[in-house]
């Protein structure tokens, strides 16, 4: 059975290889602590849909670190039809107490963008090997003044800001990895998963991110539920990204 005939039958069982936007990952207690949300986005959507979701997403996951868990994963013989690729967030991050420090030398982020690509790429070819369908998933869009100030602090803001020459390069810089996302759906094929789109739909979506400015509150997850389920009645899991 080829790739397309698979694309079009229901998955009844699906992976997740991400970071903590999959992973349920909130802000609580006066926003100063991360919790897990017991109402995570994928498990209530899977248990309304009646799909087994194996979420295997870690916080502060890269997609280096996120393939070498796909590989273990793989070799131990995971039982699923599909997977879900959610990385980007935490690959485009720069240390930023380095760039504090040293606001006239050049930064490179965790993962650079063509590291980026060609590891997601990886993946894909990965899972396609083992009869898994991918599914690519785009970035929640962050609300850059509030990351601004969650990641300057107890560093030199004005050296920060020196560096990214505007606040809204965060924005920019984080759209650039989503975009990339994008691309190599279209190439590859992939089904895709275009949260970004749906939350910058909303003409208020930052009342659903957390104060840090890059997590999904109670009410995003609750937002992306609703999305995924959405997306399941509508095909959209099943149909490959024009």
């Amino acid at each position: 059975m080829d790739i397309m005939e698979r694309m079009k039958k229901p998955a009844s069982k699906i992976a997740v290889w991400g970071d903590s936007i999959t992973k349920g990952i909130i802000q609580s207690f006066g926003n100063k602590q991360y919790i897990v949300n017991p109402e995570n986005s994928l498990k209530i959507a899977g248990e309304k849909l009646g799909i087994k979701i194996i979420n295997h997403s870690y916080f502060g996951c890269t997609v280096s670190k996120g393939k070498d868990v796909l590989i273990h994963d793989i070799e131990k013989n995971i039982d699923c039809d599909a997977a879900i690729l959610e990385f980007g967030g935490n690959d485009c991050d720069f240390n930023w107490a380095e760039v504090s420090e040293h606001p006239d030398q050049e930064h490179e982020p965790h993962t650079p963008l063509h590291v980026f690509s060609e590891t997601i790429q990886f993946m894909i070819k990965t899972l396609r090997e083992h009869n898994v369908t991918p599914i690519l998933m785009t970035l929640v869009p962050l609300v850059p003044e509030r990351y601004f100030s969650f990641i300057s602090k107890n560093l030199n803001p004005a050296n920060i800001l020196k560096w990214l020459g505007d606040v809204g390069f965060i924005y920019r810089w984080h759209e650039l990895y989503s975009c990339e996302i994008f691309n190599i759906a279209r190439n590859t094929g992939c089904l895709l998963l275009d949260v970004r789109k749906q939350f910058l739909m909303d003409r208020n979506y930052q009342r659903f991110i957390c104060e840090d400015g890059i997590h999904p509150n109670k009410e995003g997850q609750q937002f992306m539920q609703n999305f995924f389920i959405e997306s399941s009645k509508s095909d959209r899991f099943m149909l490959p990204c024009a």
